[in-house]
């Protein structure tokens, strides 16, 4: 069963589609930063709401409640979403340069061509999809981006991320079983203790990067640019991809 399919069986709507955009945003960037401002005791409660491509950058989103958001097109340039529920959340599109997302869940958000490069995003729960994505210099280290296997009777729903750009990145301890990275660019990235278990890696580029201790065993790498990797002879799986 293909992703997309599981993904309309598991959450009732289309990732890939998502809904239909209004106009405009619900709010102004001023009136949004007044809400998260009047939040001193629960965190901010922002679930549904349209933002779409407001200048939200630098805005302190610690915490909060942004369930199946419309935040395509917004700028979160070094905005703080530490802890932040960005589920079914849609981000196409968006910059989230240098952004803090550390422990933040991502639970079937919709993140294709985004920018996230020397994002923070170290401990937090990924599954979606995040087609031609930009990680790079980004921190992923202990980050889950692995299947979600509790769906009795279904495929695993899986994280996506064909021709995604990890060059430089710290995925050190992630959690990448499973993972779709066809064409990835992981040029120099820090894979050091990751799971790479059965991911798709076809086509990506690992030269230079660090795979001491990771665990590529069942995994796709037909056409993978091996040159000059580090750690491979501690690497499970890598040589043979099986």
């Amino acid at each position: 069963m293909g992703l997309r399919i599981v993904f309309l069986l598991l959450f009732g709507q289309s990732l890939m589609l998502g809904p239909a955009l209004c106009q405009a945003a619900e709010f102004s960037r001023e009136q949004v930063v007044a809400m998260v401002g009047e939040a001193l005791i629960q965190p901010p409660k922002l679930t549904n709401k349209d933002l779409s491509g407001l200048d939200l950058s630098g805005v302190d989103f610690k915490s909060a409640d942004l369930f199946s958001a419309n935040l395509e097109g917004c700028n979160l340039d070094q905005a703080n979403l530490h802890g932040a529920n960005l589920n079914r959340a849609q981000l196409r599109k968006a910059t989230l340069k240098k952004a803090n997302l550390s422990n933040a869940s991502l639970y079937a958000v919709v993140l294709e061509n985004a920018d996230l490069s020397e994002a923070n995003l170290t401990g937090s729960r990924i599954i979606g999809v995040l087609n031609g994505v930009n990680l790079s210099h980004a921190n992923l280290a202990g980050a889950d981006l692995g299947a979600d296997m509790t769906n009795q009777g279904m495929a695993p729903a899986r994280t996506e991320m064909n021709n995604a750009v990890l060059t430089g990145a710290d995925l050190s301890g992630a959690n990448l079983t499973h993972v779709i990275l066809s064409y990835a660019k992981l040029q120099q990235a820090n894979l050091r203790n990751a799971r790479l278990q059965w991911a798709d890696l076809s086509g990506a580029n690992l030269n230079g990067a660090d795979v001491a201790e990771a665990d590529f065993r069942h995994a796709n790498l037909d056409g993978a640019g091996l040159n000059n990797v580090r750690g491979m002879e501690s690497a499970q799986g890598l040589k043979s991809g099986k």
